[in-house]
């Protein structure tokens, strides 16, 4: 199983799932890659709600990125925002993540 697939994307963000056409599902398995590779093997079969969370989060920054202009944020008053696929985009759901985090990989 994938902790978000390209529907849940689609349905987060509010936009019709059209497979062919649209990147979502393209979207939904880097999230997945980049989230499960920090779990622990039983947490990413298990699947917890957070986990699921943290990857959609990470999908929908995903996302904005490939669909805002120079892909980052821009504020109302038109000043951009940091890079979104920067190191922050793990460092943001990393609470979520913390209970289920594969401590092999962690140095320092």
């Amino acid at each position: 199983m994938a902790l978000v697939t390209g529907a849940e994307l689609a349905e987060a963000l509010d936009l019709d799932y059209n497979p062919p056409t649209e990147p979502y599902d393209q979207i939904a398995a880097a999230a997945d890659d980049i989230v499960g590779v920090l779990l622990t093997d039983a947490a990413y079969e298990l699947e917890p709600p957070a986990c699921k969370e943290a990857a959609l989060s990470v999908a929908v920054e995903i996302y904005q990125a490939r669909t805002a202009a120079g892909g980052q944020a821009v504020a109302t008053d038109y000043s951009p925002g940091p890079y979104r696929l920067s190191v922050w985009i793990t460092r943001r759901v990393m609470s979520l993540l913390g209970p289920y985090m594969n401590t092999k990989g962690m140095i320092g």
